[in-house]
């Protein structure tokens, strides 16, 4: 979340300075017609194109400076989950007081420089219990190459380490490359920890679920699994398919129907009732398309409170590592039926995701069942 400049009670920005704040994705169009009509000014667009070159014509009020910078503070970066499952010795007991302390300062000097920390960083018990802990941390990233407004950023994240009798999970949570790489260095720091004691075989790693561990053809059954064919969730009611990333399989002969998609690198298709296109209804078509991102809309009911979400799942490293890239579930966006606050919202945000992320666990273990069976057959 980008946060605001030290000394922007002391200056209005006017001309440039205004148009690359006001230019924001954090900032709508809407909010910022609503100033100009404040000023008897109408515009016809809609678009920021239009809108900021005549707000920075402008010498704003204080009072209308601040409705700009309120829309600014109050958004904040989505959280992406990434879930690991891990063996645990039945008898382990994760929370041990003399290694709860986690020291991040020299990986920070090393890796981070830019960065530091709002606070300490320590696990504590989640709901009391010794076997779910839990360590959140913010890390504030200065960078002097950008503009005034854009110096400084916070991002949060957290790691949790489950342990239900000998089944292991870890749970990553980020909002930037910098807290989901620290949350990589406290997770690995921490098993170290554990090994080191005998809370843990030396031998257990944390399971990753990675883009090679799928065919082509499986890999859609698994996003369907999630999506269209989603079942035994009391939470989460499938609506459509909304978003979808893809590519031909590089090197094999695509079939007469979906032969448009030849020397094509990249596409990302939008709409309404995707699922119920040839390419993605019909099997056949399967073990000739690489997918790697799919946006779905739910209906949720989560203890009372109901309304609509719509989930990214994916590799959102796909571009980049290929076949390394590790499987993440992030909410894209949230309507409830009942008016929340903002903490409200977060909250229910953040459980409808862990609730999601269960579900994915759950596909994936029976993915893996799947395949055990069919190499013993």
């Amino acid at each position: 979340m980008q946060i605001e400049h030290k000394d922007i009670d002391k200056f209005l920005p006017f001309g440039e300075a205004l148009r690359g704040f006001a230019n924001q994705r954090f900032i709508s169009a809407h909010e910022l017609r609503s100033i100009l009509k404040e000023r008897g000014i109408f515009v016809l667009s809609s678009d920021k194109d239009y809108i900021v070159p005549i707000l920075q014509t402008l010498l704003l009020s204080p009072f209308e400076f601040d409705k700009i910078r309120e829309a600014f503070s109050r958004k904040e970066d989505n959280e992406k989950k990434i879930s690991r499952d891990i063996t645990f010795p039945i008898d382990s007991i994760l929370f041990q007081p003399d290694m709860m302390n986690v020291d991040v300062e020299s990986y920070l000097t090393k890796h981070l420089p830019t960065c530091e920390l709002a606070h300490p960083i320590s696990f504590i018990q989640d709901s009391r219990n010794p076997n779910h802990i839990r360590a959140t941390f913010k890390i504030i990233r200065h960078d002097l190459n950008k503009s005034w407004y854009e110096q400084t950023n916070e991002f949060c994240g957290s790691v949790e380490i489950i342990n239900d009798n000998g089944k292991g999970t870890i749970r990553i949570t980020h909002t930037s490359s910098e807290t989901k790489d620290l949350a990589e260095h406290i997770v690995n720091a921490q098993i170290k920890q554990y090994k080191a004691k005998g809370l843990l075989k030396e031998n257990a790693t944390p399971q990753r679920i990675l883009f090679s561990q799928f065919s082509n053809s499986t890999r859609f059954a698994f996003f369907f699994r999630l999506t269209t064919k989603i079942e035994n969730s009391s939470i989460f009611t499938f609506i459509d398919i909304q978003d979808i990333s893809l590519k031909p399989q590089d090197d094999c002969a695509l079939p007469e129907e979906i032969l448009w998609m030849e020397d094509v690198q990249r596409i990302i298709i939008s709409g309404k009732s995707l699922n119920k296109k040839t390419f993605m209804r019909e099997e056949k078509f399967y073990r000739n398309i690489e997918v790697w991102s799919i946006d779905a809309s739910f209906e949720y009911n989560y203890h009372g409170q109901k309304g609509s979400v719509c989930i990214c799942f994916g590799f959102p490293d796909f571009s980049s590592k290929g076949n390394a890239a590790e499987f993440e579930v992030n909410i894209k966006s949230l309507t409830p039926n009942n008016s929340l606050n903002h903490r409200e919202r977060k909250d229910l945000k953040t459980k409808l995701l862990i609730e999601m992320d269960k579900h994915k666990s759950a596909v994936y273990a029976n993915y893996l069942e799947y395949l055990k069976n069919k190499g013993m057959s």
